[in-house]
Parts: C-alpha cells; sequence; structure tokens
C-alpha cells in the first residue's frame, strides 16, 4: 500500500484474498483490481485496519443487474471491466497493493446506488 487510502481509489490486491462467490466459477488470477468504498475518515485512521472494497471482474458470465461497467482507463484500469457490487467487502488495509488510480466521483457514486439497491435501501 502506498500514499493514503482514498475512497474511489483502485488498488491491486492478490485475488485469492477476496470472495467473489460462486468463487469454484471464477478464474483466480495473481492479482485483481478493487475500489475502495469506505469513507476517508475511516481509510486515514491509522488505528482502524479496515477498508471496504468492491472487486472487479472482466469476466461477464456472472454480471448482475447491480454491476456497473467500466471502460479500459477508467481510474487507470488496465482492461474494460465490471464492479462486482454484489461482491463488496471488508479488506485489511495493510494487504492493499499498488495504487492504479482514483476513479471520478459520479463513477463510485453509481456504484454506491447499485450497492444500496441491492441492500434494499433504496425506493
Amino acid at each position: 500500500m502506498k500514499g493514503s487510502i482514498r475512497k474511489g481509489g483502485v488498488y491491486l490486491v492478490s485475488d485469492r484474498s477476496l470472495t467473489m462467490p460462486p468463487n469454484d466459477q471464477r478464474n483466480f488470477h495473481p492479482k485483481r483490481p478493487v475500489i475502495v468504498l469506505s469513507g476517508d475518515a475511516k481509510n486515514e485512521q491509522t488505528s482502524w485496519p479496515l477498508v471496504y472494497v468492491v472487486p472487479t471482474s472482466t469476466a461477464t458470465t456472472l454480471k448482475t443487474e447491480y454491476c456497473v461497467k467500466l471502460a479500459q482507463g477508467v481510474g487507470n484500469l488496465p482492461s474494460k471491466c465490471w464492479i462486482r457490487t454484489v461482491c463488496a467487502q471488508p479488506f485489511l488495509k495493510e494487504e492493499l497493493g499498488d495504487y492504479l488510480g482514483q476513479l471520478p466521483a459520479q463513477v463510485v457514486l453509481l456504484i454506491e446506488e447499485n450497492l444500496f439497491a441491492y441492500m434494499g435501501l433504496t425506493d
């Protein structure tokens, strides 16, 4: 992990550290980009060990109505992908790898809206 962790930041992590059910139907890679969704106040707090992330996937077979499609290059993502919103999960800050870039605020908002819809928190 390098620098301060920001909401909307794109980081590489060990793919084996993530849960993306159904795990037996997905391809594991050495690294996978994730997007940080937790707020900056907790992200900056050194005594708080966790961030909340959503993984990305290039596979279209497991996408859902809540996934968000991103083009290659957005947030310096290496390829076009789907944000697997339904697979949001806590992740140790110390296990965040290289910082790739930052998603635009409107994209982060769309991810949050889809996550809230999945959780039944919207009308």
